[in-house]
């Protein structure tokens, strides 16, 4: 009687793709995460730029609304000086915003990455495109 012989081989109980996958699902996982994490940051940005000036904005309107004020009740001493303060000022305040803006969104992707264990950057940054001069 001919037996028939297959390659089988013995089973360990664990199947090798199973890890893989498993792999594969965790790394889908913590870009997920990330990217997650990343628009959060984004929009927290976002945010804090729109309010920030939106409040410089309302304090400029309100002094030229004051000044105007005093210009009808005729008490218009240094009126083109307390304008340029103001103009100043409001200008300072937005030139700020994008910077303040920045920090917020580095902080937030930092305080993503620490609350993840650092488990979302793998080696070191590499840059993938160069500028041409």
């Amino acid at each position: 009687m001919a037996t028939d012989q297959t390659s089988e081989q013995p089973s360990s109980g664990t199947d090798p793709t199973a890890g893989r996958a498993s792999s594969q699902s965790d790394d889908m996982k913590d870009f997920v995460l990330q990217a997650a994490g990343t628009q959060l940051a984004a929009m927290s940005a976002f945010v804090r730029f729109w309010a920030g000036w939106a409040e410089s904005a309302n304090t400029y309107t309100q002094g030229l609304g004051e000044e105007l004020a005093r210009v009808r009740a005729g008490t218009e001493d240094d009126t083109a000086g307390r304008v340029a303060d103001l103009t100043r000022a409001y200008v300072r305040s937005v030139v700020d915003l994008p910077v303040a803006a920045a920090r917020q969104f580095v902080a937030e992707v930092e305080r993503t990455e620490e609350a993840s264990g650092g488990k979302t950057r793998k080696g070191p940054r590499t840059r993938s495109a160069r500028v041409k001069v």
